[in-house]
């Protein structure tokens, strides 16, 4: 079957990784520091955050954060790669980029978040720090095992090739992006797996496999995304492109133009409750693809399965292929939608 479209009324999604001066909750350390972490200037509620190495060059082999906030830190202005690592334990990030040139390639970064894992917006594999003029490759990793996100690029440049991203899978304590860009970031997300981001509390959310985000909140419009041959699995939106308004209350002005092609998008379960609002009762919402934006193309997609076809039951659940409900002059065409 060709493309289907369906418009719904949704709120705007609380699962962006909402960081730096426009942080909402405190995201300070619960665990002590061990003795071999270093302070690194890397302020985030308040506390300047720890790492196991600090602007090390290059990385490669094991590296245990437990007790550190961050394993791998890269400051302004540094060079730096992580090659063949296999990086574990901090309780905020696997490895920061914060203003630096720096390549994440053919590494395993897992088990980032507080232990046990809850619902603190912190625990993010790779990032690429908000507001930062950050740049380099981010290719061929496997992250999994993480609380908040696997990816988040929140400013300056990434190339986003061939990763591994795998949630917890469905859980209801927080909602977890796989790959993130937002806050004006320019990024090419292609040949990626993302799967197991799915939320099933409350709270008027919902997690992404990929989610290109820009416009309130304080971030700057993201546009002009190329997300193209991915493999999307068992997330409660495929792909969400969504810039905003600086209210939070209707997609922008301006054109966006993002280019979402050639991915295959997927979903046998019907997991989320809340993620389309709450103003009677709420209703769950999960979607292959949701644009909110001007301008946006979306074509030779395949999305399928039980958790992206429209729900007989509409009173709990809005479940859509494809969302253009706040889409402006959206071009959708040769979707393969069953």
């Amino acid at each position: 079957m060709r493309t289907t479209t369906h418009g719904i009324r949704r709120v705007i999604s609380a699962c962006v990784l909402v960081v730096g001066f426009i942080a909402a909750v405190s995201l300070s350390s619960s665990v002590a520091a061990a003795a071999s972490c270093t302070a690194t200037g890397f302020v985030r509620g308040g506390v300047d955050l720890t790492a196991a190495l600090v602007n090390p060059g290059t990385v490669s082999g094991v590296v245990d954060a437990t007790g550190c906030n961050v394993g791998v830190y890269f400051g302004p202005g540094s060079h730096g790669q992580v090659m063949h690592a296999d990086i574990f334990g901090a309780n905020e990030f696997g490895v920061v980029n914060n203003g630096g040139s720096v390549n994440v390639m053919n590494s395993s970064i897992h088990n980032i978040g507080e232990v046990p894992f809850n619902g603190l917006q912190q625990g993010v594999g790779i990032y690429w720090a908000f507001g930062a003029p950050s740049s380099g490759n981010i290719m061929n990793n496997t992250v999994s095992q993480y609380q908040k996100g696997g990816i988040t690029v929140n400013g300056g440049s990434a190339v986003i090739h061939g990763n591994t991203v795998t949630g917890l899978g469905p859980v209801d304590f927080i909602a977890a992006n796989g790959i993130q860009v937002a806050n004006g970031a320019t990024a090419d997300i292609a040949n990626n797996t993302v799967s197991g981001n799915s939320y099933t509390g409350d709270g008027q959310t919902q997690s992404t496999g990929i989610l290109v985000f820009g416009g309130c909140f304080g971030y700057q419009l993201t546009p002009g995304i190329s997300i193209h041959n991915n493999v999307l699995r068992n997330n409660d939106i495929g792909i969400a492109v969504e810039n905003w308004n600086d209210t939070c209350t209707a997609q922008t002005a301006v054109m966006t133009g993002e280019n979402v092609h050639n991915n295959v998008i997927t979903n046998d379960e019907q997991t989320n409750v809340s993620g389309n609002g709450c103003s009677s009762s709420c209703q769950g919402y999960q979607a292959g693809i949701t644009d909110i934006g001007d301008g946006d193309s979306i074509h030779n997609n395949s999305i399928s399965g039980i958790g992206y076809t429209p729900a007989v039951d509409t009173a709990s659940m809005f479940i859509v292929p494809i969302d253009l409900s706040l889409a402006t002059d959206p071009s959708v065409h040769n979707n393969d939608i069953g």
